[in-house]
């Protein structure tokens, strides 16, 4: 059996573990290259790729243009601000999960994420501000 271990998917995968932002490919890739400053952007787009095929990371896709990688694979949901594309973990309590859970597979799915569109706590403080000054 091949396996698919490599020196830089396991760079990416640690750069990707490493923070709760949800980053886009190319600030992985940033990353890496501190580390590795021969590695290139295909590379890393190929490896996130594997690493969401393979289970140990996860595609966030959303509104707000390129996609957010997440390295916290346990089931939850993500809260996508529409000013600056921040994403939050959104971790439901056992209750919600309980019935989202049994929702999914009473249909025949073996999981579920939800996607909360708004405005981030940071970009609400910059808008009252910016009110406030008017």
């Amino acid at each position: 059996m091949k396996s698919n271990y490599s020196a830089q998917r396991e760079l990416i995968y640690r750069v990707l573990a490493s923070t709760t932002s949800h980053p886009t490919a190319e600030w992985v890739w940033e990353k890496c290259r501190e580390q590795m400053p021969n590695i290139s952007k295909a590379t890393v787009y190929r490896d996130l790729a594997g690493l969401v095929a393979s289970g140990r990371a996860i595609e966030v896709s959303g509104t707000f243009g390129s996609s957010r990688f997440d390295a916290r694979v346990q089931q939850h949901n993500h809260m996508v601000c529409s000013v600056c594309g921040a994403v939050e973990d959104s971790f439901p309590s056992a209750e919600l999960r309980l019935a989202l859970e049994h929702e999914a597979q009473e249909k025949g799915y073996t999981g579920y994420g939800l996607t909360f569109g708004g405005v981030c706590e940071n970009c609400r403080k910059k808008q009252n501000g910016a009110l406030a000054q008017q």
